[in-house]
């Protein structure tokens, strides 16, 4: 007779695989993030096809999707792996100069862009033979989730991320446009010129609310959207060669300053709008080697990041006048 406690015979190693392949809905895909021959994927798929006697993957037209067995399969899967990974990976120590471990950063793009190029020069550093992968910010969806797939979580204060935390730094939002842009015109740009030039916006979360441009509300500015995306790094293309303004962080403006053209443009002290920017990670990862080790190679990555703009020194808007 079976005991109720018996676990019912699976062969874990093919745990990974069968993650891997419902998130891609891709042999080829898996096989790339699997580190895997596409045949040894192919063999994986069939292996698991017959564990659940499910088809698990069907081809529609040129693309595979999942059966609604393997839709349902999904979210215990990713539990699964995330609550077997630290059994699996975690060691008594951790040596980054010989481990080949694939990290990933799930962060913002405009983290990703001021962040992913010196974090990878410290890897090349210290961890030469890891690899680093930066993953979309997840949906905050109040669970740890997320770290099924993610080693950190880098993002901002008040964005309701899951996770432990711990600073990185405070950046602030500053205006960059065109050094030919009207605004730039005047000796003493105020900041009421803004509601005579289009901006170019992003938001961060939810599309019906921009939470930057509620900035420029508070300051009592009626602004004209002359575009609108998703996220805040696309900004300083759109900007520079327009006559278009955008508010982003100042490390993103001191980055982009580098290879666009661009002035840059310091808010009142009114309407100044500071941003924390924290790192997250998975509670059961608090003593983890590896996680520690990343962790700490992200705190000391942070002082390298420039905050200056180059080109002239950025000039400050005039508050609004008062009535």
């Amino acid at each position: 007779m079976e005991r109720e406690d018996a676990v019912p015979e699976f062969d874990l190693n093919l745990l990974r695989p069968l993650l891997v392949l419902l998130e891609e809905r891709s042999v080829t895909r898996a096989a790339v993030r699997l580190h895997l021959s596409q045949p040894a994927t192919s063999a994986a798929l069939a292996r698991l096809r017959r564990q659940y006697d499910d088809d698990l993957l069907v081809r529609t037209g040129r693309t595979m999707q999942l059966t609604p067995f393997a839709r349902d399969l999904l979210p215990a899967v990713a539990h699964a792996v995330a609550e077997l990974r630290p059994v699996i990976d975690r060691k008594q120590s951790f040596d980054p100069a010989h481990t080949e471990r694939r990290f990933v950063i799930g962060a913002t793009d405009y983290m990703t862009a001021i962040l992913a190029g010196p974090l990878l020069r410290t890897f090349a550093a210290e961890a030469p033979r890891a690899s680093l992968d930066f993953a979309p910010q997840p949906l905050r969806d109040g669970t740890l989730a997320p770290f099924s797939q993610l080693d950190l979580i880098v993002g901002p204060v008040g964005f309701q991320l899951p996770g432990r935390s711990q600073e990185l730094f405070t950046d602030e939002f500053v205006l960059i446009a065109d050094p030919d842009n009207s605004v730039l015109g005047v000796p003493d740009p105020a900041i009421e010129m803004l509601s005579a030039v289009p901006h170019a916006t992003a938001y961060l979360n939810d599309p019906d609310h921009d939470e930057l441009q509620d900035l420029l509300r508070r300051a009592g500015i009626d602004y004209i959207v002359g575009a609108r995306l998703f996220g805040l790094a696309a900004l300083p293309l759109l900007v520079s060669g327009t006559d278009m303004v955008a508010l982003v962080p100042r490390m993103l403006a001191a980055k982009a300053s580098r290879t666009l053209h661009l002035a840059v443009l310091e808010l009142p002290e009114q309407v100044r709008m500071p941003m924390m920017e924290c790192m997250y990670w998975h509670p059961r990862d608090e003593d983890d080697p590896a996680i520690l080790w990343l962790r700490n190679a992200l705190s000391r990555t942070v002082p390298s990041l420039s905050r200056e703009p180059s080109g002239p020194a950025p000039r400050r808007l005039r508050a609004a006048t008062s009535d």
